[in-house]
């Protein structure tokens, strides 16, 4: 069976609209082999630090070992005292202070702190991300490193007042850590929609609070650099996402406008030029029957094209029968 035999299949399993008695039809899938869960090979001081029933005297001196690893395994745990994570705080080795600085566990303000101002910004990253984090903290860090567009933590449980104290701020950074949530105060929301910052503009497009209206509007402001971030919007309408894919200048808006349930069949001819977004393209179900029948004899798109509910039924048997009856003439049935 050729690859392209082996994408149509693995494209028709998934495909929900494969009728019953052609889904009897399909070839068993090959069992996979089952992962070695072994520990053999596993050093037995790591598996002392990651087993909480390890006595307490022995995990005390875990965080002197001369094992990186086994340092690093307990500086994930959820289970350890103060104490620990104030002598882990000061390893030498950058990837156990960052893994120290993201555990939830780790809820005291002067190690966080301390953390916060370490040489690598990894470590930093990691204090960002800690539910603890002090806000004034977070405030600092979003100035001094990328944070990325990620809802952090903090900013998920702050309070109504906190949520306009960082909405206000004169950092557009901190602004936009703000605008990737989703539930706001009206006035916040308010303010983070008229902000003139992209930054900010990235992070509340794609909030489902926003209107067909003011998507437009928001484009129109914003420009291509908004497109991709605005495509991801529930509410986006199918004349907004055809005029962005005809605007597009950046290769990932063709993809979020492909994966967009509203998304025309014109539309999506635009996005079948683009080496990446053409798979999604192929396996949206408003993409013209014509079209997706020809996709089928397409290598790179046959799989895509064969999970598309569009499919004519009549299309998915005939592929069925090809490929079962070529795969008995090859095993001499």
């Amino acid at each position: 069976m050729d690859e392209r035999a082996r994408d149509i299949l693995c494209g028709l399993r998934t495909n929900p609209a494969l009728p019953g008695h052609l889904r009897a039809l399909l070839p068993a899938r090959p069992e996979a082999t089952p992962p070695d869960t072994t520990w053999h090979d596993v050093d037995p001081d790591v598996a002392r630090a990651a087993d909480p029933a390890t006595p307490p005297d022995e995990v005390l001196a875990l965080p002197d070992h001369d094992s990186a690893l086994v340092r690093w395994t307990l500086a994930g745990r959820p289970d350890l005292p103060g104490e620990i994570h104030e002598r882990l705080a000061a390893d030498p080795v950058p990837g156990v202070r960052a893994d120290l600085a993201a555990n939830p566990a780790v809820v005291s303000a002067p190690i966080l702190r301390g953390l916060a101002n370490d040489e690598h910004e990894d470590v930093r990253r990691s204090v960002a991300h800690n539910p603890s984090v002090p806000l004034d903290v977070l405030t600092h860090l979003a100035d001094s490193i990328r944070i990325g567009p990620n809802l952090v933590p903090r900013v998920t449980t702050a309070t109504d007042d906190e949520l306009r104290l960082l909405a206000a701020s004169p950092s557009a950074r901190v602004r936009m850590l703000v605008a990737e949530r989703t539930a706001l105060p009206a006035d916040v929301f308010e303010l983070l929609v008229t902000d003139d910052d992209i930054r900010v503009a990235k992070g509340i497009a794609p909030h489902p609070a926003l209107s067909a209206d003011r998507l437009w509007a928001l484009a129109e402001r914003h420009g291509p650099s908004l497109y991709r971030r605005l495509a991801t919007n529930p509410n986006c309408d199918p004349d907004l996402l055809h005029h962005m894919a005809r605007n597009a200048t950046a290769r990932r808006t063709y993809r979020a406008v492909a994966e967009h349930p509203n998304t025309r069949g014109e539309t999506l001819l635009l996005c079948l030029g683009d080496d990446v977004a053409r798979r999604w393209a192929a396996a949206h179900p408003n993409l013209p029957a014509d079209v997706l029948i020809g996709l089928v004899e397409d290598p790179g798109l046959a799989g895509c094209a064969a999970a598309n509910p569009s499919l004519p039924v009549e299309v998915m048997e005939r592929l069925i029968v090809d490929i079962v009856m070529v795969g008995k003439r090859s095993s001499g049935e």
